[in-house]
C-alpha cells in the first residue's frame, strides 16, 4: 500500500528493524543464519530478544517459534533470494508458518528485484504471495542500476517508518 525510499538497501533494512521495535513491544525476531549484515545490523540495533534459524531449515525455524509465548510479537526476517548460494527462501511455507504462530514477515528482495514478478517486484510477486508479507524490502541497487533503497508496506507502517525511523 504503501513505500519508503532510503539512500541504500542496507539503511532500509537496519532503519526499519531498528524502528520495528518501537510498534512490536517485546517481539522476538527470527532470523535466518545467512542474513545480509544490513539485516543482523537492524536486529542488533532494535535491542529486540532474537533467536537465529539454521538456513533455510523450517523445521528448526518451526521449533523456535513453538518454544515462544503465542501472545508476544513476532516477526521472521530473511531474504527471497540468498546471494552467495543462490537459494531461494520457501516463502509459501514461510507464510504457513508465519500465519500458525501470529507472526510478522520481513523479506528482503534485494537479490529478486528486478528478476523475478511479472514487472520484476521480486520473488513474492512471482509466487503471488506479496500480499501477505508485512514488510517487503528492496533495492534500486543491483539489478536497476540506480542507488537506494526502499521499504513497502501497510500505510499505516510506512507513517511509523517516515516518523520514528533513524
Amino acid at each position: 500500500d504503501g513505500a519508503l525510499l532510503f539512500t541504500s538497501g542496507y539503511v532500509s533494512n537496519d532503519a526499519t528493524l531498528s524502528t520495528l521495535a518501537k510498534i512490536l513491544p517485546g517481539c522476538i525476531i527470527y532470523s535466518d543464519e545467512l542474513n545480509h549484515a544490513s539485516m543482523i545490523a537492524g536486529i542488533r540495533n532494535s535491542g529486540c530478544e532474537k533467536r537465529v534459524w539454521r538456513h533455510n531449515d523450517l523445521a528448526h525455524l518451526k521449533e523456535l517459534l513453538a518454544e515462544s509465548d503465542p501472545d508476544v510479537p513476532k516477526l521472521i526476517a530473511f531474504e527471497s533470494v540468498y546471494s552467495m548460494d543462490g537459494d531461494h527462501a520457501p516463502l509459501a511455507k514461510m507464510v504457513e508458518l508465519k500465519e500458525t504462530h501470529g507472526a510478522w514477515l520481513m523479506v528482503d528482495e534485494a537479490h529478486g528485484t528486478g528478476l523475478y514478478g511479472a514487472a520484476g517486484q521480486g520473488l513474492a510477486d512471482e509466487l503471488r504471495l506479496a500480499q501477505a508479507i508485512e514488510v517487503k524490502m528492496g533495492t534500486l541497487g543491483k539489478a536497476l542500476g540506480s542507488a537506494g533503497g526502499f521499504i513497502c508496506g501497510s500505510c499505516p507502517l510506512i507513517d511509523f517508518l517516515v516518523n520514528r525511523a533513524r
